[in-house]
């Protein structure tokens, strides 16, 4: 199993997902962390800058059903994404792409992963988008 997690350090888990610098893949065998390895966040136009820069919001990786198609493949191998916040557009986006949402107020990205393992990780009802205003 692969468990990815938004972070903008490599060490906590930061929120808006399409702004993350990158994701840390764990890779997990029997209930333990085999490997982690930091995949830099190339996947969104958010994190390339072209979010205010003339694209009108179905462009930029809302909606759609298909505005989210980068970063599902560039995480597509995980089955679960933790982070700290994120739009309906995109947790529903995660879903459709068999991969599990999971939003949490955990700040450390190895103790969120261990937490989750051991079914431990305090999870919270994601809300939306909050870091930005979006316009309909």
């Amino acid at each position: 199993m692969n468990i990815a997690v938004a972070t903008n350090n490599k060490q906590t888990v930061t929120g808006h997902v399409g702004r993350c610098k990158g994701f840390l893949v764990y890779h997990i065998e029997e209930e333990q962390i085999k490997k982690v390895e930091f995949r830099e966040n190339t996947f969104t136009h958010h994190r390339q800058g072209l979010h205010h820069e003339g694209h009108q919001h179905g462009g930029h990786g809302h909606g759609g059903g298909h505005g989210h198609r980068r970063l599902m493949e560039g995480i597509g191998d995980c089955q679960y994404l933790i982070f700290q916040s994120g739009g309906w557009r995109m947790i529903e986006d995660l879903k459709a792409n068999n991969i599990q949402p999971i939003v949490t107020d955990e700040k450390n990205a190895d103790e969120a992963v261990q937490k989750f393992i051991k079914g431990e990780l305090e999870e919270k009802e994601a809300t939306g988008c909050t870091e930005h205003e979006h316009q309909n």
